[in-house]
């Protein structure tokens, strides 16, 4: 049986990220599944507000709502290791959804979270959903509504989101500037997807066990004290380059209570990365450096920024991340400059400790969104 306290807590992140205005958010429970209903605050969603949806009564409902459940509990029920679903439609996924067509694997955790690529469903029903979803893809765009993004838990339903929107801003963006995105191979795309879900089905089932025995105070005050340092997992993956992007990366919009999206430290996960040379080096994901990453080459600083970052920074060539190695290949391609970009992945910055390289991070983030600005 589901807890209802983390489907609040969910949605209520969901709405602080702005990353779903009208849509819905729902969880397996038992044969069916419980959405929120329609016009419900996601902000202060009560259990009131969840309704339990099965084969059984899904006659019963009308309009959108019923359009939604159908959707959503066919999504769910098509992948057996689906747990939670949601119809997305931040800004960015909105407009991208309007183009009707198939987001590429351009960063390597939208192919980890999200699948080998993103399609457009051909109409917004849910047999064309279901098919869209089809071939290792656990989302996809709505024509002009959004995405359905579906996931093993809360937490990663909210990840996929994160990344999802990322990808779309990055695309958008991309050729706003007469650029062009890059993407993975499609086997590289596959391979991703497939070793992140072997590698992460063990803290999945945790986050599961642990969601049906948290209370409401006990969620209220994880919320609090989540931190940005990296888990045990995390930080042995550096020489591999690392897991998906955090929940908590920096986003265009800003948090719920107005901060800057570019505060490293506070905003983003990173993690130690073993670079050759003296100091320190982290590995990172902002959200403006998403769309240098995505467009793979190097990248050419804003003059007022050249005096902590130069005039260039490197790019080094997508690197899978199911390989040894990586330290070298970054070492190779970036030697005295403060960051370098991997193409399709994240940035590596470095200074004499890690509070230097958390200030060259925030400055390159800075730059990337004056330049795309």
């Amino acid at each position: 049986m589901s807890d209802k306290s983390a489907i609040i807590k969910s949605a209520k992140r969901f709405y602080e990220r702005k990353f779903i205005e009208s849509g819905y958010i729902a969880v397996r429970e038992g044969d069916g599944i419980l959405i929120n209903s329609t016009g419900s605050n996601l902000a202060e969603l009560k259990e009131d507000d969840l309704v339990f949806v099965n084969d059984k009564n899904i006659d019963s409902f009308e309009g959108n709502f019923r359009a939604a459940a159908v959707i959503l509990f066919c999504a769910i029920r098509q992948n057996k290791t689906a747990e939670a679903a949601a119809i997305v439609d931040s800004d960015s996924i909105l407009k991208f959804s309007s183009k009707r067509r198939t987001l590429r694997p351009i960063l390597d955790d939208l192919a980890q979270l999200c699948g080998v690529s993103v399609k457009c469903a051909s109409k917004n029903v849910a047999a064309e959903i279901v098919t869209s979803l089809s071939g290792q893809r656990e989302a996809c765009f709505m024509p002009d509504a959004g995405a359905l993004v579906r996931a093993r838990s809360l937490d990663e339903l909210l990840q996929a989101t994160a990344v999802l929107d990322k990808a779309a801003y990055a695309d958008i963006t991309a050729e706003s500037k007469g650029a062009c995105t890059q993407s993975l191979n499609p086997f590289s795309a596959l391979l991703e997807h497939l070793v992140y879900r072997i590698k992460s089905s063990k803290n999945v089932q945790t986050q599961n066990t642990a969601d049906l025995n948290v209370t409401s105070s006990e969620a209220e005050k994880a919320e609090t004290n989540e931190s940005a340092n990296p888990s045990e997992e995390e930080a042995s993956a550096s020489e591999s380059a690392q897991s998906p992007a955090d929940s908590n990366d920096a986003q265009p919009q800003g948090d719920a209570d107005g901060e800057s999206s570019a505060g490293c430290e506070e905003k983003m996960s990173y993690v130690k990365f073993d670079l050759e040379g003296d100091g320190t080096a982290i590995l990172a994901h902002p959200y403006y450096c998403g769309v240098i990453c995505a467009i793979g080459k190097s990248f050419a600083v804003p003059e007022e920024y050249n005096d902590v970052l130069g005039e260039e920074i490197p790019c080094a060539p997508s690197v899978s991340t199911c390989f040894k190695g990586t330290g070298k290949k970054v070492s190779e391609v970036m030697g005295d400059a403060p960051a370098c970009i991997i193409a399709q992945h994240g940035v590596i910055v470095r200074g004499k400790d890690e509070e230097e390289a958390l200030s060259v991070c925030e400055k390159l983030e800075e730059a990337c969104k004056a330049y795309l600005a």
